[in-house]
């Protein structure tokens, strides 16, 4: 499986999760989950069960969303693998639904397809139950995402490739459901930020799939995989070729997020430092003079780990 499509599957799912459609509903999706009040949610109780229940929730759709995966290759692998003119096809319909998540002009699409449960979810199964009901049942938010997706996983014409794809693209849209059950009361702020800046979000999530789509059309998503390794050769023979240099560089790179970490509460009108910002600063200072004086190099981890992906 290319990195880049896990990593692209990955994003789209975390853009579902962030999308104007479905971030606002976290609160109301967690405490009808969980069974308790928001306000209880809001004060960190519960945290244990909120996770435990969310955790079977997320591996609901997970399952639907794989399944889904599995269908879509195995159709393609019937067909006999997907022709250049249909791959062309998939990626110029793929453009247009990134296209029509930012300017909305396709109005059709915009029907709602949503499972709305009256009762509360007895249990793990219930939670399990509405997770599979989520996966099955939220369009237009999820839709467009998705289906991108999908089309992407049929291109890869192998099943369990196929299957990891649509796992990736599950994980970007769980992890942040399981965070904002265990952290809810410290992700507010991070929620509220992101439903300020839905405009954007749509934004970013439909230049997400024209990027993939034209990639698809064009057939050069092979190019982009290979844009790693080729970072990472040109990273290591710099880091040989002027080693003075590329210390320097590392030791920049760590002091200037020591100095992010220490001015971001007179940033946000804070007076007090917290003992974990302190603590990571000077873990980063102490990188930084790792780095200059050639205990270690960041530019050589950076690089090999690039090559590493490559292979």
């Amino acid at each position: 499986m290319r990195e880049v499509g896990l990593l692209t599957a990955a994003a789209a799912g975390l853009l579902s999760f962030l999308s104007p459609c479905i971030l606002p509903l976290i609160p109301g999706y967690l405490s009808f989950i969980s069974g308790y009040a928001l306000a209880d949610i809001r004060t960190g109780a519960g945290r244990f069960r909120i996770l435990a229940r969310t955790l079977v929730f997320v591996l609901g759709f997970t399952l639907v969303f794989a399944v889904l995966g599995i269908i879509f290759s195995g159709a393609s692998i019937m067909l006999g693998g997907l022709s250049r003119t249909i791959t062309i096809v998939a990626g110029a319909l793929i453009v247009l639904l990134g296209l029509n998540l930012i300017f909305d002009f396709i109005k059709v699409l915009n029907l709602e397809a949503r499972v709305h449960a009256t009762n509360a979810p007895r249990g793990y199964f219930g939670a399990f139950g509405l997770g599979v009901a989520f996966a099955a049942g939220w369009s237009p938010c999820i839709g467009p995402i998705l289906a991108s997706i999908l089309l992407y996983a049929a291109r890869e014409g192998n099943t369990a490739r196929s299957a990891l794809l649509l796992a990736a693209y599950s994980a970007g849209l769980a992890l942040p459901f399981l965070a904002a059950g265990l952290f809810f009361d410290r992700m507010r702020r991070l929620m509220d930020w992101f439903k300020r800046h839905a405009l954007g979000v749509k934004i970013v999530s439909g230049a997400l799939l024209i990027a993939l789509g034209a990639g698809m059309a064009l057939g050069q998503l092979g190019r982009v995989s290979s844009l790693a390794p080729q970072a990472g050769l040109a990273l290591k023979e710099f880091a040989i070729d002027a080693p003075g240099q590329a210390r320097a560089i590392g030791a920049l790179l760590w002091l200037v997020l020591a100095v992010l970490i220490l001015a971001l509460p007179r940033l946000r009108r804070e007076k007090i430092l917290s003992p974990p910002r302190v603590v990571l600063a000077a873990a980063l200072v102490v990188l930084a003079a790792g780095d200059a004086t050639g205990l270690w190099s960041t530019m050589h981890i950076v690089s090999s780990w690039l090559l590493f992906q490559g292979v």
